[in-house]
């Protein structure tokens, strides 16, 4: 094989760098800052007490400390508003902390009850059930003058304590809701009985 078959390799090459080129200069002048755009404060979301209005009675789940005395009721008393202070400081992260609250109020105030009520309900953590104005009562648990307090008390506020024959009551409202009143069943007719000795054939 004679050297004149190989390919002559070109003297230049086509994608050679051109070095006679001047590499672009950037420009001296500075950029102008950019403006960040202005980010409008977000609004803080406050919810609003809605009041429910209602032609109908209401009823209360109520809560309730007895003691024999009024020193021993204002502090108990102290202590429950203590302890509402301090879960009211507490930063509000949840947007559910007021239920949160609520539930930890009540769980105190039970406590309290079975720990010092003098009450029959305190196995019960001092719960009442429900009450409504113009029930009948039953028993000396509570009286007119208690049930007239707790349909003007506002939910988890601790009124002054209540004297009554018993003691000192302190009271807790939990809930409330419009009182439907039960039916009573209907007295179920009785098919009339024919005399004794009526019915033997003669």
């Amino acid at each position: 094989m004679t050297k004149k078959e190989f390919p002559e390799e070109a003297e230049k090459t086509i994608y050679q760098r051109d070095k006679t080129a001047k590499e672009p200069v950037p420009d001296k002048e500075t950029p102008k800052p950019v403006a960040k755009p202005k980010v409008k404060p977000r609004k803080v979301f406050v919810p609003k007490k809605m009041v429910a209005k209602t032609d109908k009675p209401m009823e209360y789940r109520v809560r309730h400390i007895l003691v024999s005395s009024l020193e021993a009721a204002q502090l108990f008393r102290q202590s429950i508003l203590d302890f509402q202070k301090e879960l009211a400081d507490q930063p509000l992260d949840d947007p559910d902390k007021e239920f949160h609250d609520r539930e930890k109020i009540e769980r105190f105030f039970s406590r309290l009850a079975k720990k010092y009520s003098i009450c029959p309900t305190k196995a019960l953590g001092g719960d009442l059930d429900w009450i409504h104005k113009g029930m009948e009562i039953k028993n000396d648990l509570f009286t007119t003058e208690l049930v007239d307090l707790i349909n003007q008390t506002e939910k988890f506020t601790v009124p002054e304590p209540v004297k009554t024959s018993r003691g000192f009551h302190l009271m807790l409202v939990c809930e409330s809701q419009p009182h439907i009143p039960e039916e009573k069943p209907a007295a179920v007719p009785q098919a009339k009985t024919s005399p004794p000795g009526s019915g033997i054939p003669t």
